[in-house]
């Protein structure tokens, strides 16, 4: 069977049976578990140009919702090659992701939004989405100053937030979930939904107050609230240590703890939910901006309220990828947008790794029951969700066309094999939710190994070595096994720092290798440099800083032992006045009291460096423009620091990579010329 990844030019990909029936199923309720490497976007993209030839559709008929940017232009890409429509037709087509397409029904639509929650104010064409969120905190730390100021009678809860920004975060989370405020209370009723679900919270405690160790041990629960009571300030009704955890030697919390929880009064806590979060709302506007979460949140408001607009705007077909990660609005908003019952979501619970951007992997695993639900929340004082919700067609994908069967299985049994020791998993309920795959390739060459090793920069450089080249390792490329080169090989590491760590400890051995992924520029050797030079010409304690960093390199580092004996005189204003032998000292502030200082060379230790480099320094001003130091420095920037680093690793004699390198052609100029991606992280 063909992989409909392949894209011969002799002959067409053809989908495989399940691929099949969605293509050709385009009318109705689908819900399809996609799993990895199951040609997706192949069948998605065919199923839209299925769609679309049909003579009364037109590309405005069909909204097509991702999760990203890059995306949805991958699938506009796929489906000109798969329909009569080209790009220019398509490139307005509702093709987008849910914050592009909340953004522009605003745009359109969206000027008296506001007003639908009690806010004076207007969404206006000068809006800005604010995407930085580091800058929306700070503006949120502006406002909770405010906030706090005109509200005495909420001391008492801000004063027990260690982080005044993590409420930032409830908002967002409460507006994932539909439940705004509005002027005298909240939107349709969602104060509900604040009260929470007892049942829900049973299941929860009861999971934690559930003794350890077969009995043996206390729970969790009753373990957490050990400290309780002790160097405290508690309200004066607060109960008492045996009162909330039990009698001495018990192991769990009384039963009765979680109904008293539950049902305490927190009237006087949703006031103060609800003012910050309606105050926020009439900030953000008042600074002529919105966050992702209040796009969706006006936009899905937007639609509740105006009848004709929801009715304009509603599509013939609506289709959703990446399912697993979307949140509650977004399916409600979905619901509000489609026309008919011509809906389909195709998602793997499995990939769902978004819960903190507040995606609900429930949307997914209960498809049927939230469905119902929200649809009649929707409908409960007007028709909104008018099609019938009944016979919804679940597909299931099965092939694989990315790994082999060896590495399907392996990632199965991952599923439900324990982090550690003390993790409780029902492998048995687990595996009944999965889809398990099958490999559409007959190779079965991969190999899964696991090592450890000291040094792990020099232990994967040595794998990569014995990878290369050899038939064990073999790679399958158009059906035909061949030994794997570099550009084959990938390392996907846990952190970026792990990453370049990895990269330089490769180039110190002229190892082929290359980081691709985020780079933190002020994380780079130039920028660091850059910012010690702009540290000195600052002046003040700064500069210390700053010369730390340029001695070190220019090979000197300062010897733990070293102890200035003047008072008053820093390391750093003693490492000063060795490299400028006697010159009048930098700072300008204590140039009597460095010039006394007398250091010996044994005080100052150099790191495997280039006499010859170091000697262009001596009896230098690095102030002056035209010093050696600071042409040297303009020449290691333009460099790239790839000079300076081959000085402080270099290569040992009895180096076995080096030695490799010496009676092996696998460090060819030609070898050298692969780059192999290290993908910064995982």
């Amino acid at each position: 069977m063909t992989s409909p990844t392949d894209e011969s030019p002799t002959a067409a990909p053809t989908p495989n049976e399940g691929q099949r029936e969605l293509i050709e199923g385009t009318d109705g309720l689908y819900l399809v578990d996609a799993g990895a490497g199951t040609g997706k976007t192949f069948t998605v993209t065919h199923r839209y140009a299925n769609i679309v030839a049909q003579d009364d559709i037109e590309p405005d008929d069909i909204l097509l919702i991702t999760f990203t940017r890059n995306a949805a232009t991958e699938m506009k890409d796929r489906i000109v090659t798969s329909c009569d429509y080209d790009m220019r037709a398509l490139n307005d087509a509702p093709i987008q992701t849910f914050h592009s397409l909340c953004s522009d029904i605003l745009d359109q639509h969206g000027f008296h939004a506001p007003t639908y929650l009690g806010i004076d104010d207007a969404i206006t064409g000068s809006t800005q989405v604010l995407e930085n969120e580091t800058v929306e905190r700070e503006y949120f730390r502006e406002f909770i100053g405010r906030f706090s100021d005109e509200h005495d009678e909420y001391d008492d809860l801000l004063r027990c937030l260690s982080e005044p920004t993590e409420l930032l975060g409830l908002i967002n989370n409460l507006a994932a979930k539909g439940i705004f405020p509005t002027s005298d209370g909240w939107y349709r009723d969602s104060r509900d939904a604040l009260e929470g679900d007892f049942d829900a919270f049973k299941d929860a405690f009861d999971e934690l107050n559930r003794p350890r160790n077969g009995g043996s041990k206390q729970s969790k629960l009753r373990s957490s609230l050990g400290r309780y009571g002790n160097n405290k300030c508690y309200l004066p009704d607060a109960p008492d240590r045996n009162e909330l955890r039990g009698e001495y030697g018990s192991k769990s919390v009384p039963e009765d703890a979680a109904e008293r929880v539950f049902t305490e009064n927190r009237d006087h806590l949703i006031e103060f939910v609800h003012d910050v979060y309606f105050e926020y709302l009439e900030f953000a506007l008042g600074r002529n901006y919105l966050n992702f979460s209040f796009l969706q949140l006006f936009a899905f408001v937007l639609c509740c309220e105006d009848d004709d607009l929801r009715e304009s705007l509603a599509f013939e077909y609506v289709m959703i990828d990446e399912f697993q990660d979307s949140s509650e609005i977004q399916f409600k908003l979905a619901l509000l947008l489609s026309g008919t019952d011509n809906f389909c979501a195709v998602g793997d619970w499995k990939q769902s790794i978004y819960s903190f951007q507040y995606a609900a992997v429930e949307n997914i695993t209960r498809f049927e029951s939230r469905l119902e639900r929200f649809a009649a929340e929707l409908n409960d004082d007007a028709d909104r969700v008018s099609f019938p919700l009944e016979s919804v067609t679940r597909i299931e994908l099965e092939q694989n066309y990315r790994s082999t069967q060896p590495i399907l299985d392996f990632s199965e049994n991952a599923l439900v094999t324990p982090g550690s020791s003390r993790e409780l998993i029902d492998r048995e309920s687990i595996l009944e939710q999965v889809v398990s795959l099958f490999s559409n390739t007959e190779q079965d060459q991969s190999r899964i190994e696991a090592f450890r090793h000291a040094d792990e920069h020099e232990a994967i450089l040595t794998k990569i070595q014995e990878i290369v080249g050899n038939d064990e390792y073999a790679v399958e490329e158009d059906g035909e096994l061949r030994p794997p080169t570099y550009g084959d090989i990938a390392v996907l590491t846990r952190t970026r720092d792990f990453g370049r760590e990895l990269l330089s400890t490769a180039e110190a051995y002229e190892f082929p290798m290359a980081y691709e992924g985020g780079i933190e520029l002020f994380r780079t050797d130039q920028a660091k440099l850059l910012l010690a030079w702009l540290r000195i010409l600052e002046g003040g304690s700064a500069a210390e800083r700053g010369w730390a960093v340029v001695l070190e390199r220019a090979g000197y580092a300062l010897d733990d032992r070293i102890r200035p004996r003047t008072r008053g005189v820093s390391r750093y204003d003693a490492a000063v006045s060795f490299r400028a032998r006697g010159l009048r000292d930098a700072h300008g502030r204590h140039a009597a009291r460095v010039r006394s200082l007398r250091l010996r060379r044994s005080d100052v230790r150099r790191r495997p460096h280039d006499d010859q480099v170091a000697s262009q320094f001596d009896d230098d001003d690095p102030r002056r423009p035209d010093s050696n130091y600071r042409r040297w420095c303009r020449e290691w920037l333009h460099a790239g620091g790839s000079g300076r680093r081959r000085h402080r690793f270099g290569h040992r004699p009895d180096d076995p990579l080096r030695q490799g390198s010496r009676t092996s052609d696998r460090y060819s100029r030609e070898h050298e010329q692969r780059r192999v991606p290290a993908i910064g992280r995982l």
